[in-house]
């Protein structure tokens, strides 16, 4: 069976900018939260679930930057 690797994996520990856009300006903010999902797009990078605190964020893998890897992978 051909398993497709992921550049991250679930439990990584992650961190990624979001962009909070106001009337007046952007505001890019540095988050910090772990990989709970993978999605494979054809046309597009894979994007990763991750949480960060309470909220959920879909992040394409180029915006990501590993902070530390899962020491027990949970994906297969």
């Amino acid at each position: 069976m051909n398993k497709r690797q992921f550049h991250y994996n679930i439990g990584d520990l992650v961190k990624f900018t979001v962009v909070r856009n106001t009337e007046e300006y952007k505001h890019h903010v540095e988050k910090v939260g772990i990989v709970v999902e993978q999605q494979l797009r054809m046309t597009k990078d894979n994007v990763f679930k991750i949480k960060a605190g309470d909220e959920h964020y879909w992040i394409p893998r180029p915006r990501i930057t590993l902070l530390s890897k899962a020491v027990n992978p949970s994906c297969k």
